[in-house]
């Protein structure tokens, strides 16, 4: 007997031969359907390429704030959604000193949870946070009281199972600002006789600290009383820091920058202004020609350690 045996799309197909004859048997093969499952589990998200400002010291803005930028990353390989769209981002701006888990404050401390970011269904995707930095945060440059330190920013991710990943940038430095806001538009003494002086009778010039820095304030005149071709000597203009009789122990002002003795503003902690008035009176030399004169004095910062 020869048996000879075929598979053919799944049926068999056997021909035996007996004797001198040839039988030929079928025989169907029956497919099985087996299901298959997996559970896909939850990857936690990563944070990298974190970085402020550009790796660039920060130069803040006077009496207003500044824009600064934290750039970073996120991996999730349950996709970028699942951070962007099913969790969150915390990004924080801080001093070294402080730490990052700091309380908030204008001075030292600065947190965001809005971003913009690229996610569109990858693994991966960019993000920026952007900070409104005031005038008067710590500065850690080398003539500030925090030379030692600098300034970080901290990316914190969670997704939507709560799995959370972070990172820290380099730091940098936030340069010092020595910076004054004069909030009194003129000075204005009126009407006067010629040969004659304010007295007892003081304008007033008040200035705030809009900076990061203690500073004094030197004074000068840029352009001294004028009248088209007439003049008022420079000298003519007195000032101090506390209310005076014109001809006494008051400064006379100079073309030259002058440190006013007695001027100082300390370095703000808030928004709220840090000022000190300065006092001016004028006389008028005999022979001075009538007309309105106008002039301008400069008022300029200068750091105080």
């Amino acid at each position: 007997m020869i048996k000879t045996i075929l598979r053919i799309f799944g049926v068999l197909l056997m021909t035996v031969a007996v004797g001198g004859s040839l039988l030929l048997v079928l025989q169907t093969v029956m497919a099985v359907n087996i299901s298959s499952s997996v559970i896909v589990g939850n990857a936690a998200p990563t944070v990298s390429a974190v970085s402020i400002n550009g790796g660039n010291p920060i130069t803040l803005t006077a009496n207003a704030t500044t824009s600064v930028v934290v750039n970073f990353t996120v991996t999730d390989n349950n996709g970028c959604s699942d951070v962007f769209m099913g969790g969150n981002t915390t990004t924080t701006s801080y001093r070294s000193g402080v730490g990052g888990s700091c309380t908030a404050s204008n001075l030292n401390c600065y947190t965001v949870t809005s971003v913009t970011n690229n996610c569109a269904g990858g693994n991966n995707a960019n993000a920026t946070a952007t900070f409104e930095i005031y005038y008067f945060a710590n500065a850690t440059d080398a003539s500030s009281s925090y030379s030692a330190q600098n300034w970080l920013a901290q990316v914190y991710a969670r997704d939507a199972s709560s799995a959370t990943g972070t990172a820290t940038s380099t730091g940098v430095e936030l340069n010092t600002l020595t910076a004054i806001n004069v909030t009194t538009s003129s000075i204005n003494y009126g009407t006067l006789a010629a040969g004659s002086n304010t007295g007892a009778t003081n304008q007033v010039a008040t200035s705030t600290n809009a900076g990061n820095s203690s500073t004094t304030l030197q004074l000068s005149s840029s352009q001294t009383l004028t009248s088209g071709s007439n003049t008022i000597a420079t000298s003519s203009q007195h000032y101090a820091t506390s209310t005076f009789s014109f001809g006494g122990s008051e400064a006379q002002l100079s073309g030259t920058p002058t440190t006013v003795t007695g001027f100082s503003l300390t370095s703000p902690t808030s928004t709220n202004a840090v000022s000190q008035a300065v006092f001016w009176g004028l006389e008028i030399p005999g022979g001075t020609a009538t007309g309105t004169y106008s002039g301008v004095n400069v008022f300029s910062s200068l750091f105080q350690p």
